[in-house]
């Protein structure tokens, strides 16, 4: 095998194994964004409201084109790899005297091929971002059903994209594309906030008893059952913050948290009445 020869082999193997690296981070995408979409399918009948069951709609919509997109570049990144298993360049057709013949079709080219997935993994992404777009109506919707899929979705659709620019190996098309992989990061900061972890919350029959006979209605439920999983954090919520998560308008919090303290159901300093976070036999 001559030098050239070899340095050649090096380079293929070298490309080729990132070419395996994103298409094993793409199947990690496509397989953990089906829950999501299957959420929001169900979320989607069993919502009544048409301006929020429209806004499920279309985050699903989203999410179906990320899938295409990444499938698509899956199919592209395959084509990468037969190129380089086979050895195939872009090339042309001769002429007479050895120069390159270009009426003729030439043969594909891996490193265009590379670009196109990109284009590909960038059109996820803007899918993606639009599915999660907060409305003015319903901003809380705008948040993964799935957060731990999509958690792994996400940083695995950023990975397959770093791994396919440092393979095309330009500069100018890194710095093309780092917008992309920072937008993907502060989209999963967003929209997979974790579920708060308590050690136990435990609320009192009478606190139930309260709700239940100043004849609360599903806001001043949703609110209250909001502050007692917030157990030991209640002084430091927002109204904006509690509409947002429960889909509500800020004015239905504010108007809730009066009578949920007209009630007797808060404190003056807004915490709930017979909440306790802590063991399970305090």
């Amino acid at each position: 095998m001559t030098t050239q020869q070899q340095a050649t082999t090096t380079v293929t193997t070298a490309e080729d194994d990132g070419v395996r690296r994103a298409v094993a981070h793409l199947t990690t995408v496509l397989e953990n964004l089906g829950p999501e979409h299957q959420a929001l399918r169900t979320e989607e009948a069993k919502t009544s409201a048409r301006e929020r069951r429209g806004t499920v709609i279309r985050m699903g919509e989203g999410i179906v084109q990320a899938a295409r997109a990444v499938a698509l570049t899956v199919e592209a990144l395959a084509t990468v790899h037969g190129l380089l298993d086979l050895g195939v360049t872009w090339r042309f057709s001769k002429t007479a005297d050895g120069g390159d013949y270009t009426p003729l079709p030439s043969l594909p080219d891996s490193t265009e091929t590379l670009y196109q997935a990109l284009t590909y993994l960038d059109e996820a992404s803007v899918a993606l971002g639009k599915a999660y777009t907060p409305t003015k109506k319903h901003p809380g919707l705008a948040v993964a059903r799935c957060p731990e899929q999509m958690q792994v979705a996400l940083t695995s659709l950023r990975a397959a994209m770093e791994a396919v620019c440092a393979d095309v190996a330009d500069a100018e098309t890194t710095a093309e594309y780092a917008p992309a992989l920072t937008f993907l990061d502060e989209l999963k900061d967003r929209v997979c906030r974790p579920v708060p972890a308590f050690k136990h919350v435990v609320v009192s029959t009478e606190l139930l008893r309260d709700l239940v006979a100043a004849g609360t209605g599903r806001v001043e439920r949703d609110v209250a059952m909001w502050l007692m999983l917030q157990a030991g954090q209640q002084r430091h919520r927002s109204t904006d913050k509690i509409a947002a998560q429960l889909g509500y308008e800020q004015s239905q919090v504010d108007e809730a948290l009066e009578k949920l303290q007209k009630a007797g159901v808060l404190r003056e300093d807004g915490t709930v009445h017979g909440v306790h976070c802590g063991t399970a036999s305090a």
